[in-house]
């Protein structure tokens, strides 16, 4: 890098306060050239991501390039609504004061990224970002380096290298990055390092969105489809060997339909993987020290295994597993697994079930109920806190294009993707244009120190006060 973090971040500051990034076109031709620099690069990321973390390529093409180039079309169709100004609806003696709020930019944004997606999760918010008409940083994850390098030779060939700007590193750089105040940071990542980006930010009262995990439920009720619950279920659970935020850790099925739940899985993992799991239709463990991480909590269960459970040092796999008879201090439920390990648990009534979600899973970043019954599936859903929902399906709420993305509680705060990623990144401005008539000047003289009174007291009570 041929510039500090402290001349790049002043370089940003400066292209800012210049207005460069303030007109529509200048945003949209920005939002383009970042929708080309995936689309002609496509076969690089695929290279990239898959020398990382040996993700499939379907996916890779679905939800790390389908998905992001689709994010950035929405906005160019719909920016101009977003960012329009908003008339406010207020009491009738205001309605000339022309009360408006105003999307403004917030300045130079922070985007410290992480390593499971590396194109989405990095390249989305800087979309809202560039919308917004901020100056920006990128920080990839240096667990990904191979899709981190790429977007450092790319991002200047693409964006104007004045207001966007992508820096590479260790945790040290990160560390040096967040001692600058922003407009906004967001961070995508563990809880543990999240609390230290949030105290890093309040040193400089830097407005936050943490984007963090936790160990999502799924609740498989006694109405459900249960083949298809077990179909959907083994996709997202493991897909990119459950290295995915959005990852059930856990199955709560009732036990009505426990024992067929486990079948279907058996049936599905064989249509899926065939008799063996090749590594590449699952991908591999990020690295040694979470595949060891993985492998210990799988030994340390006390649950039975219903299929799979071997892992490869050496190549950094682990074979799709799912256990049954899980207690809730079990090993497997205390953290979040992140890898395809799928404990399956029982419940046998509503006051059961919804005293197991709340155990383990308060605060989700995701909830998923299985149910043909759409009533009892939304009542399930006030069980228990959760950033996002599905019904009938995993991992189904980030397919939606413009639907926010964000957690709640220990998974995070805020939210981006659509016209949320416009509300994070801009500064909602209230602006009145207050009358100069002397009409009005005379009807507002009991603000001036002259017309201090109990008489102006009694008349601003009687004239003035709104009565319910």
């Amino acid at each position: 890098m041929s510039q500090t973090i402290s001349e790049l971040v002043a370089e940003l500051n400066a292209s800012f306060l210049s207005g460069k990034t303030l007109e529509i076109t200048w945003r949209k031709e920005q939002l383009k050239s970042l929708w080309k620099l995936i689309d002609e690069n496509e076969s690089k990321i695929h290279d990239t991501i898959t020398g990382d973390i040996g993700k499939p390529a379907v996916q890779i093409q679905v939800l790390e390039i389908l998905l992001v180039k689709n994010d950035i079309a929405f906005y160019l169709e719909k920016m101009d609504e977003w960012l329009a100004p908003e008339s406010v609806e207020v009491p009738s003696p205001f309605e000339n004061w022309a009360p408006t709020i105003y999307k403004r930019p917030k300045g130079t944004c922070l985007i410290i990224s992480t390593w499971n997606y590396p194109i989405t999760l990095t390249l989305l918010p800087l979309a809202a970002v560039i919308a917004c008409g901020n100056t920006g940083i990128i920080k990839p994850s240096e667990l990904a380096p191979q899709t981190a390098s790429l977007l450092e030779d790319l991002l200047p060939k693409y964006l104007d290298p004045t207001c966007f700007k992508i820096v590479n590193g260790d945790k040290d750089v990160a560390l040096e990055l967040l001692q600058y105040p922003y407009g906004h940071l967001l961070f995508t990542g563990g809880a543990v390092i999240g609390k230290q980006v949030m105290q890093s930010a309040a040193k400089n009262l830097t407005p936050v969105t943490l984007e963090l995990g936790g160990k999502n439920s799924v609740l498989v009720t006694e109405k459900a489809d249960v083949e298809l619950a077990a179909k959907r279920i083994a996709w997202g659970k493991f897909a990119i060997a459950g290295q995915t935020c959005f990852a059930p850790n856990q199955v709560i099925v009732h036990e009505s339909v426990y024992e067929a739940f486990l079948e279907a899985l058996k049936r599905v993992n064989k249509e899926f993987y065939g008799d063996t799991t090749e590594p590449h239709k699952v991908g591999k463990i990020v690295n040694k020290v979470h595949w060891k991480r993985i492998m210990t909590l799988l030994e340390s269960s006390k649950g039975e295994i219903v299929f799979g459970g071997k892992g490869d040092a050496e190549n950094r796999f682990i074979e799709p597993t799912v256990m049954k008879d899980v207690e809730a201090d079990d090993s497997l439920l205390q953290t979040e697994i992140f890898g395809p390990i799928l404990p399956v648990l029982k419940y046998s009534t509503d006051v059961e079930g919804k005293k197991s979600l709340r155990s383990l899973s308060t605060g989700a970043l995701g909830f998923f109920v299985f149910s043909d019954d759409i009533e009892q599936a939304m009542d399930i859903l006030t069980w228990t806190s959760a950033g996002t929902a599905a019904i009938n399906d995993v991992m189904g709420q980030i397919a939606p294009t413009g639907l926010p993305f964000g957690g709640v509680g220990a998974s995070g705060m805020g939210s981006y993707r659509g016209k949320s990623g416009i509300d994070t990144f801009s500064h909602r401005q209230s602006v009145v244009n207050v009358p100069t008539a002397q009409a009005f000047e005379d009807m507002s003289a009991w603000k001036y120190p002259g017309m201090e009174s109990l008489e102006t007291v009694k008349f601003l009570k009687d004239n003035m006060e709104a009565k319910i």
